[in-house]
Order: structure tokens, then sequence, then C-alpha cells
């Protein structure tokens, strides 16, 4: 015997069904008996009333600011360039943490020291909350495709925290 939600719809009542058979309607177990589904309609009875939605404004979701994300991926493209050493770290100094700069100088990019070691292939920057911005985007880097990501939190200005190659 299978238990199921009274929504969901197995294979098997699919086939019965396209095969104009009736489908095969499971029990439910409200810890104390088990419940019959209705011989018309298939569906279960209540088993417990749904709880009241609480009290209050429906929450907003956030706005997504365009000027921040359009910032934080160009940053993000800044900091492929410092990677890739077609941009000095000097230039980035006051967008990122300084512990960014240490792990970007300590990730290895192409044995010979030569520029194109490292390419910005894909960017999508979202803001999950006001006063953060997460950038997931996807880099070449030594001839793979490697993920990055990076989360920007605002202080005086917008700052890169964290960056990660994967």
């Amino acid at each position: 015997m299978t238990i199921t939600h009274d929504s969901e719809e197995t294979t098997q009542d699919i086939l019965r069904t396209a095969l104009g058979l009736k489908p095969s309607y499971r029990y439910v177990w409200d810890g104390q008996d088990l419940l019959v589904p209705c011989e018309m309609c298939g569906h279960h009875p209540v088993v417990e009333e749904p709880a009241p939605l609480p009290a209050g404004d429906l929450v907003v979701d956030v706005v997504q600011d365009r000027a921040v994300l359009r910032a934080a991926s160009t940053t993000v493209a800044m900091l492929v360039d410092v990677l890739d050493q077609r941009r000095s770290p000097r230039q980035v100094r006051d967008l990122v943490d300084p512990r960014v700069l240490r792990y970007l100088a300590a990730l290895p990019v192409d044995p010979t020291g030569s520029h194109g070691g490292a390419r910005l292939l894909t960017l999508r920057a979202v803001q999950p909350h006001e006063g953060a911005v997460e950038v997931a985007a996807s880099i070449r880097l030594r001839g793979r495709r490697r993920a990055l990501a990076a989360s920007f939190e605002l202080g005086k200005w917008w700052v890169c925290e964290t960056i990660r190659v994967l």
C-alpha cells in the first residue's frame, strides 16, 4: 500500500486513466484509522484543518537595484582581469576586501605567466536582500570551465567580501 498526497498522480494512475480504467485510490492513515477515499472523485476527507495564515502584511520581495547589480558585475569582470594579470590589483583595491586580492594572487592561472589564462564566460548577479549582492559566474581558467562565486556587502559603498573559484 502506497501513501501519497491527495494531489499526486502516479504513473500507474495516468496509465489506468488512459486505458479507461478506474485509478487505484490509496488509503490514508490518520494515526488511528485508515481513511477511505470518496468513491465518486477519489479524494480523501480532510484529515486536519489547514493552519490559518499569520496576521500582518504579506512579505514583499526585494526590488532588484539594477545599478548595484551592474556595478557588482563590472567589479567581477575586473577581478577576472586581475586574475589574468591584464589589470593591476591597485585598480580594484577600493572595491574589494584585501583577502580577495590575496586569494586571486594565490590562484594558479597559466604556468608560463602569459595573458589569456582566464576569461569570463557567463555572469549572473542577484540581490537576495537589501545590503547584499551575490554573483555567480563561469570562467575559463587554464583551459577548463570553472565556477566563480562572489558576494558583495554594503558598507560605505559596495565591497566584494568573498570570492571563490570552484
